[in-house]
């Protein structure tokens, strides 16, 4: 099974609801676990109405060993609009100490039990996510398509080249710059371009599926979740 990194390059433009996104898409026809594994905290707890625990802080204590087997299963909640969630707890001490303890195995339990979306919040090659980049299937890039969000991820791009197996960039909106020319300006292709769409970012939150797969942001993240597998099927060889 396939495990995302979703991560950005300066402050965060919507990673987190970028992660929602994709989790009630791709849940339409397979098993997928987002885990909330940003080191500055947490907030799908709060924003979907859910409760801390069980989470993050839970799946960290009960595999505190070495030895002891990654459940994320027995620590999921489920999300209003589909898919489920290990969430993470709002305190950076708290978050940080769990994924610094979990990361090196995060993507290998993910992938026993589905696909798996890890929201790494904004990328620095000393953060604790590390392993989880260098892990995952593909890497998530996102940056908003303006001047500045372009030269950001230009900064982060050889750092996350560097650290990932394969990388693929997520616009944050669809202006001013399109995704062919953001692609030819960085090098990098370009997964998808999520729309600007309250509609679509309050049903995410706050569900019902049936209501938020029908946005035009779930639907523009089905079209990521198809560019993803396609990606990663093409650099294992898979039907090419």
């Amino acid at each position: 099974m396939t495990v995302v990194a979703l991560t950005s390059a300066k402050h965060a433009p919507g990673v987190t609801t970028a992660a929602l996104a994709l989790a009630s898409a791709w849940s339409v026809e397979d098993e997928v676990i987002l885990v909330e594994a940003d080191p500055a905290g947490g907030d799908v707890a709060a924003r979907v109405g859910l409760g801390l625990e069980p989470g993050l802080v839970t799946l960290a204590a009960s595999s505190r060993h070495a030895g002891s087997p990654l459940a994320p299963l027995d620590h999921v909640q489920p999300l209003p609009a589909g898919g489920q969630v290990v969430a993470g707890p709002p305190s950076p001490a708290q978050a940080t100490t769990a994924i610094a303890s979990l990361a090196s195995r995060f993507v290998p339990a993910l992938r026993a039990n589905g696909h798996g979306i890890v929201d790494c919040g904004r990328w620095s090659s000393t953060s604790t996510v590390g392993p989880v980049v260098a892990d995952a299937d593909l890497v998530l890039l996102m940056l908003e398509p303006t001047v500045s969000g372009v030269e950001h991820a230009r900064i982060r791009l050889d750092e996350l080249a560097a650290s990932s197996r394969l990388c693929a960039l997520l616009l944050a909106g669809e202006r001013p710059y399109l995704p062919d020319e953001v692609a030819a300006v960085l090098g990098v292709l370009v997964a998808g371009a999520l729309p600007a769409d309250p509609r679509g970012v309050a049903a995410v939150h706050g569900g019902p599926a049936g209501v938020a797969r029908r946005t035009r942001l779930v639907r523009s993240a089905r079209s990521v979740v198809d560019r993803v597998t396609a990606l990663v099927a093409a650099r294992e060889g898979v039907g090419v």
